[in-house]
């Protein structure tokens, strides 16, 4: 039999169709019907036995193939279609290249809708300030322990949780768990995962009028009901009034009515000594030093390093304790130095 001038081209594009619902099939892994001809017959009721190759198409399209091995997917309810020969007619839609699909007993898919850029989704609102109540955020900015409002803000670095600084040490001098979740800080030294948050203490200063100023009067109250005079080092976000005996003395400016802000942090006076075992380890220059309580181990043995001399690595050791190098001398204040007098000893020694 002659082959007729469109049934090359007829035969090309039926490859490209599902055997069973007659859409294009994606281009990927082909899977072949003869394959699937029992669970074809069982599902669709379709038997495929007898298949021509110039009628009907080989393969099948993923939907179908998944239908056809699990009954029970979910796909959308198929049709299975009748597939007839080419008879050299205009209209056959199989050897439409331009569809390649069903075009009037069989439902052409429609064409995706044209993506809407960014912009097109965008709806112009006015801007409008909304009010909030301060009631509303109290829940963030009020310490649990003492139900007042922060002061000197003091996270928990292992769950986020804020409070008062002095809240909080006096709540982990006994405990090792937070205030609020109870979860463990630490076994051992609590004090060392704990930090100052200076963003949310200012956040707390400006949504809460008054509430520094308070804090400071009521300081001032404090020494001068006990005889003493406000200590200059303090919080650096809390500012501190020379009074006019410290003036006189010449610790303070004149007061010109203006209130002076001590930038530096706390302050303490340390002991430096080598530990006294052999070989002699060089001493430093000047024993005591003054330095700042969130300086780090690490961060000392490099300075008693550059002032000794010493070319090899240090250790630095506090009642027979040796320190990490991520301690800051505030927390071996608190933890392993247990609040003495000052000043605090520390020992220094060549690493093993």
């Amino acid at each position: 039999m002659k082959m007729s001038a469109h049934q090359p081209e007829h035969y090309s594009n039926l490859q490209k169709l599902c055997r069973i619902c007659g859409e294009r099939r994606n281009k990927g892994r082909p899977y072949h019907s003869q394959a699937f001809e029992t669970q074809i017959k069982d599902v669709f009721g379709v038997d495929i036995s007898d298949d021509r190759a110039d009628v009907h198409p080989k393969y099948l399209c993923f939907n179908c193939q998944s239908q056809v091995s699990e009954p029970s997917s979910k796909v959308k309810e198929i049709m299975p279609v009748e597939w007839k020969g080419h008879d050299d007619e205009d209209d056959c839609w199989v050897c439409d290249i331009k569809a390649a699909a069903r075009s009037d007993s069989f439902a052409v898919p429609e064409k995706p809708a044209p993506k809407r850029r960014k912009s097109d989704n965008k709806i112009s609102v006015p801007k409008k300030e909304v009010p909030i109540l301060l009631k509303d955020l109290n829940e963030h900015i009020v310490c649990s322990i003492c139900n007042g409002y922060i002061v000197d803000a003091t996270t928990v670095t292992e769950c986020l949780h804020s409070f008062c600084k002095s809240c909080l040490v006096k709540h982990l001098q006994t405990r090792q768990t937070c205030p609020q979740c109870k979860i463990l800080i630490h076994e051992t030294a609590p004090m060392q995962y704990i930090g100052c948050d200076t963003k949310l203490q200012d956040m707390i200063n400006k949504l809460v009028p008054g509430l520094l100023d308070s804090e400071n009067k009521r300081m001032n109250e404090f020494y001068a009901n006990r005889g003493l005079s406000v200590p200059q080092n303090g919080n650096s976000s809390r500012p501190i009034t020379p009074n006019s005996q410290d003036a006189e003395a010449g610790k303070f400016p004149p007061d010109d009515g203006r209130t002076w802000f001590h930038t530096n942090d706390l302050k303490i006076s340390l002991c430096i000594e080598p530990i006294k075992k052999e070989p002699v380890i060089p001493q430093m220059p000047m024993k005591y030093v003054r330095c700042s309580m969130k300086l780090k181990v690490e961060h000392l043995a490099k300075f008693i390093k550059q002032k000794t001399l010493i070319p090899e690595e240090l250790e630095l050791i506090c009642n027979k304790k040796t320190l990490t190098n991520d301690a800051t001398l505030e927390n071996i204040w608190l933890d392993t130095w247990k609040r003495k007098e000052a000043p605090m000893t520390l020992f220094y020694n060549k690493k093993k």
